[in-house]
């Protein structure tokens, strides 16, 4: 069921989730003897670890190919969960989220380091192999590009080989180059001028098709995969370091230990989803991320696995209307007086 919350351990929830379901997983780990007391059910770090990778594996199983996954992590651990999550998927960014209100600032004496002002995310894509552009252009362009479709057949027509074409395009040796053996491959484009230079070597017997037709269809072909490619859309213009207070006065309602302010959720879900995208949380939390996929119109499941907040998240939801203004008082990027 969609926009539900199950009270049971994540690895249950996905267990009943069909492979590459999922467009984005937002995962707020338990740190490891931080805080909250689901942060020491474990024997040991190793113990820990091991639950990790299993999360891990699951993640990879359910995420689609064109998915993103945000990693929560302490910033004396968090180097350890991305030596597990490397393995299955291609870290994109470490983004730390500094928390321009955070207490610690104002005790700087009573440090015998430097006050912790941030919180870490590991930001993954899919694209372990190869990146989503590359697959697409591999499995659906190529086989069906235009240019590469049509010279091969004017080719055999005019019983010419790529050879003699070739030396229409010399290297700047003098020998011959693979251009046209890319062309025909479909790993590069032809230009116009290219093309009419081979029309005009063909006596214009051949190529009868215009470039701009070709070049349309080829456009026709590419917008068809759009969407097959991974969303990033970056609306509101951050960085890696996002400046954003930790909204106190919506989350401290819900006491829980491990909050992140509704601001934070929204930008990692709207930047990373497209409309009617399903999101995965599987540490359910207080239910911010999963209130907030609601006024941006994505679709979400959610584990958690204490009764109180499965609670709290199911009168979230029913109540879900978003923030209005939410990025009107505060810009995300310009951090004016933080120091």
């Amino acid at each position: 069921m969609i926009n539900k919350i199950y009270n049971e351990d994540c690895l249950i929830t996905m267990s009943k989730m069909e492979d590459k379901s999922v467009n984005l997983i937002i995962a707020d780990f338990p740190y490891f003897e931080v805080k909250g007391e689901f942060d020491f059910i474990w024997k040991d770090f190793d113990e820990f670890l091991a639950w990790v990778e299993v999360c891990a594996k699951e993640f990879k199983r359910i995420l689609t190919d064109n998915g993103s996954l945000y990693v929560y992590g302490h910033a004396k651990k968090i180097a350890y969960k991305q030596i597990i999550f490397d393995k299955y998927f291609n870290l994109e960014n470490h983004i730390k989220w500094f928390k321009i209100d955070c207490q610690a600032r104002i005790g700087y004496s009573e440090f015998k380091s430097y006050p912790p002002v941030t919180e870490h995310i590991l930001f993954y894509s899919n694209e372990i192999e190869m990146t989503m552009l590359e697959a697409i252009t591999e499995k659906y362009i190529k086989p069906r590009n235009p240019f590469s479709l049509y010279l091969r057949e004017e080719f055999k027509k005019a019983k010419i080989t790529k050879k003699e074409i070739a030396k229409l395009f010399p290297s700047k040796t003098g020998g011959l180059t693979g251009c046209v053996s890319n062309w025909l491959n479909g790993d590069s484009i032809i230009d116009e001028k290219q093309y009419i230079k081979i029309k005009n070597y063909l006596n214009k017997k051949y190529l009868l098709k215009s470039y701009s037709e070709l070049r349309k269809e080829y456009d026709k072909l590419r917008k068809e995969y759009e969407e097959l490619k991974r969303p990033f859309n970056n609306i509101h213009k951050i960085d890696d370091v996002i400046a954003l207070a930790q909204d106190t006065h919506i989350t401290r309602g819900y006491k829980h230990p491990t909050q992140k302010t509704p601001k934070l959720s929204r930008i990692l879900i709207e930047t990373s989803t497209r409309e009617n995208d399903l999101v995965y949380i599987p540490f359910g939390g207080s239910g911010t991320e999963m209130e907030q996929c609601q006024p941006l119109n994505r679709r979400c499941i959610g584990s958690e696995l204490e009764k109180r907040y499965c609670d709290i998240i199911e009168d979230r939801l029913k109540n879900a209307k978003g923030e209005v203004g939410l990025f009107e008082e505060e810009n995300t990027i310009i951090q004016q007086g933080l120091f």
